[in-house]
């Protein structure tokens, strides 16, 4: 079976139909660049012959998945000229079939009845016509930005003479994936169809009707939509562009770079040096670190993730129908939301009737601010969402996640009254951030069924759970977890019981240096610019603002209670002191309330660093430590507690940690996550560095034996 079929009807137009053997989605690998060309060779043989082509999948609802990541990965970071020059020559020998589809002579449309994107975008592209499938499975798109990378089939020549450089611009450097009906709307595609027959049939209509077919900048009359770089019109997008671009990725994202150049110089050239253009900005990228670090996590390992690596095997895969939720606060309303979204029927309990109904108003809120859910799609969603103050109604839940206060006996109270009207084999999981499973599980009558899910804020929009088991947590119940995760369109990770688990332990690091930095009289514009330039999403002291200076500080006076129950001294810590201040003295406890280290307007946007944190912290003036050192003090000891956890056994999947901590905690995208970040660094040179902060700031940074032992066997994270 070969990897194209050609097939001509009695009208003369033929159908290019890819299906590669032996694969569940088409690829763009060896063996497409083998088949492509011999397909072009039969089809430019029957010149004179053909009406046009109609390009489709021979999958059905799968249309074509784009490029092999993996052989890119094996590729060599820093090849010798000869191999370099090899490599770009490959290049445009990837790019020629394309380049000869287009220009035919006949009419080409192509049919897209699956996912489209990367290079299955591009093909569509180089086609004169394109057609979508009207239905959910659809997506359109130019991703490659996503894992470091550009498209580089021509995707960015085409892309930018069919919309225009400000239009194209974010729809390649965003990676932004549209479903049918965006796709129509933005430019992507000609129509819609309503079923693969009638897209074939409006296909070979549009053929016949067109047989002068050519692609718009093939036209006499073609002008770059907005103007090219030269024009005044594109004045403001070339100058300010790059500065713009530098600002928002701190220059950790080279690819946003790459691709604002591929667009301007690509726009400035003829349509055949555009092409040779764009093949050496996608090579500078394929050869790039940064992108080698994207690609290992958010395409190997997610794929890894998505697959079940995580999940327990020989367990069959369920569907939950019906789902509790106890608390109806945002964290439970925004899973009620997010379940009732993906067709789950949900039970959504609190004190009494009213406070549930509070639950149900934030969902509908979500419904209002979802473009893409219109009137009888919202009107279903909120009536899969029951709203109740009666526990009896949480019979015939599958799963049951309480979301109330992080309060023990509270927790115990909402698991024992759940527990008197579930099944037997019903879940229960705790939506905790900190507090140990095991002990949590205390309040069981069957502690093999429940389980901890760690949900992000706001839940609806997060797209990370970390499932955390107890000691007596089955397999069962991590399975139904696990798919009750994806269920919801989220990634999730697995880990064992500890305090803090995995990813609050991590950010908590950071954040503890934030503050201890603050402490030390450090200014905290250099604390939070630090974190930015790291490629942080927002800085230890804004974070603990958003969370809650209050939250943190009951969790410090807990912290006291329990050691001086235990007989022991408790001695605060510099951090520890700074929330104590900020709470008791200041009464700044953060976003919600207004004002912590920052004041807030009345809609909860960050106005301006408090001033008064300078009379508090550095009344004498601000101490001066290397720049570099403020932004490893804030990286570092993420890295290294996320070591930390995994020698402990707490966190056993190398793809766990890296897409947690991108995910879950905002860890900088462009490392890979908080393990591939060593893989970039290499384990000696982290080490080392990791032992100079150690001697300077203290035993935080001091590197972990497995740490040690890497380096010293020169191994990596895998």
């Amino acid at each position: 079976m070969s990897y194209i079929r050609l097939q001509k009807d009695a009208d003369g137009i033929v159908e290019l139909i890819f299906d590669q053997p032996g694969k569940s989605v088409n690829v763009m690998g060896d063996e497409y660049a083998e088949a492509m060309p011999r397909a072009l060779d039969e089809l430019e043989a029957m010149k004179g012959e053909i009406a046009g082509v109609y390009v489709r999948s021979g999958k059905p609802g799968q249309f074509f998945a784009g490029g092999d990541i993996t052989k890119m990965l094996e590729m060599d970071l820093d090849p010798p000229p000869a191999e370099r020059e090899a490599l770009f020559r490959g290049l445009l020998e990837s790019k020629a079939p394309l380049r000869r589809l287009e220009s035919l002579g006949v009419p080409v449309v192509v049919g897209i009845n699956g996912a489209a994107l990367g290079g299955g975008y591009e093909i569509a592209l180089a086609c004169h016509y394109r057609i979508a499938l009207d239905d959910s499975k659809v997506q359109i798109g130019l991703p490659e930005a996503m894992l470091g990378l550009m498209p580089g089939a021509g995707g960015v020549v085409r892309l930018v003479r069919l919309l225009g450089m400000e239009k194209a611009l974010p729809l390649i450097a965003q990676g932004k994936r549209l479903r049918a009906a965006r796709a129509l709307e933005a430019g992507l595609v000609h129509e819609l169809a309503d079923s693969e027959d009638a897209m074939a049939a409006r296909a070979k209509a549009w053929i016949k009707a067109n047989p002068e077919a050519r692609q718009p900048w093939e036209q006499p009359d073609y002008r770059m939509p907005g103007g090219s770089p030269d024009d005044e019109a594109a004045q403001g997008l070339t100058y300010f562009g790059p500065v713009n671009v530098m600002n928002q990725t701190r220059g950790n994202m080279p690819a946003q770079q790459v691709i604002f150049a591929a667009v301007v110089d690509t726009a400035r050239v003829d349509y055949d040096t555009a092409h040779l253009v764009e093949a050496r900005y996608f090579q500078r990228l394929l050869l790039d670190p940064v992108s080698r670090n994207m690609m290992t996590t958010f395409f190997v390992q997610m794929n890894q993730l998505d697959a079940g690596a995580s999940r327990p095997s020989g367990i069959d895969k369920r569907a939950v129908k019906k789902l509790g939720i106890l608390g109806a606060g945002v964290m439970g309303a925004g899973i009620a939301f997010n379940a009732a979204k993906v067709g789950i029927e949900v039970v959504l309990k609190d004190l009494d009737l009213q406070r549930a109904e509070k639950g149900k108003a934030y969902a509908t809120a979500a419904c209002e601010r979802d473009r893409r859910l219109d009137e009888a799609a919202a009107r279903a969603l909120l009536g899969r969402i029951h709203p109740t103050g009666d526990a009896a109604d949480l019979a015939g839940c599958d799963v049951v996640i309480e979301a109330v206060f992080e309060d023990r006996r509270v927790k115990a109270a909402v698991t024992q009254e759940a527990e008197a009207v579930l099944g037997a084999d019903a879940v229960f999981a705790s939506n905790t951030s900190a507090l140990p499973i095991t002990e949590l599980a205390g309040a069981s009558a069957r502690p093999a069924n429940f389980i901890g899910m760690h949900f992000f804020s706001p839940a609806e929009k997060m797209p990370l759970v970390e499932i955390i088991t107890g000691q007596q947590t089955s397999d069962e119940a991590l399975a139904l977890a696990f798919d009750l995760a994806q269920q919801l369109g989220k990634k999730p990770i697995v880990v064992k019981d500890a305090p803090g688990f995995f990813t609050t332990r991590v950010i908590g690091q950071t954040i503890t240096q934030g503050q201890r930095m603050l402490a030390e009289g450090v200014n905290p514009a250099l604390i939070e610019n630090a974190a930015a330039f790291n490629g942080s999403p927002m800085g230890p002291l804004e974070t603990l603002d958003s969370i809650s200076l209050e939250t943190a500080y009951h969790s410090m006076q807990a912290q006291k209670a329990d050691a001086e129950a235990r007989g022991e001294a408790f001695a605060p810590a510099p951090e520890s002191e700074v929330i104590r201040m900020m709470v008791e003295d200041c009464q700044r406890t953060g976003r919600q309330a207004g004002g912590g280290f920052y004041d807030y307007d009345d809609k909860g946007r960050k106005v301006a660093t408090w001033p008064g944190l300078r009379e508090r912290f550095a009344p004498e003036g601000y101490t001066d430590i290397p720049f570099e050192d403020v932004r490893d003090r804030l990286l570092f000891p993420q890295v290294l507690e996320a070591i930390r956890i995994m020698e402990e056994g707490v966190l056993t999947s190398v793809a766990d940690g890296n897409i947690g901590s991108i995910m879950g905690i905002g860890f900088p995208p462009h490392t890979g996550g908080v393990f591939q970040c060593v893989n970039a660094y290499g384990a000696r040179a982290f080490a080392e560095r990791a032992s100079e902060l150690a001697e300077r700031y203290g035993g935080d940074f001091a590197p972990p034996r497995l740490l040690l032992k890497m380096a010293e066997r020169g191994e990596q994270f895998l």
